[in-house]
């Protein structure tokens, strides 16, 4: 028998030189992955208390423009300094 362990892969981020990035689906340790803006890496595991131990990782802009697009999201920069009605 083996444990199954569920992961959310809208809640999986890998971290890339301080920017965290959005990712099509879940990873296996040791799995080449490529991010929605295009980075390809390997995919590692470690526990989320190490997370800051760099610094805060700070979110891919490119990253967040694709999947605000795909999900009719607003773009950051359209909401800013927009008056409401």
């Amino acid at each position: 028998m083996s444990a199954a362990i569920y992961v959310d892969p809208q809640a999986v981020h890998p971290v890339i030189d301080g920017e965290w990035h959005r990712l099509t689906g879940v990873l296996k340790p040791g799995q080449a992955f490529t991010t929605l803006c295009g980075l390809s890496d390997t995919a590692t595991f470690l526990p989320l208390s190490e997370r800051r131990t760099l610094g805060i990782p700070r979110q891919c802009d490119r990253c967040d423009v694709i999947y605000r697009r795909d999900h009719g999201i607003p773009l950051q920069q359209d909401r800013i300094g927009k008056k409401r009605a």
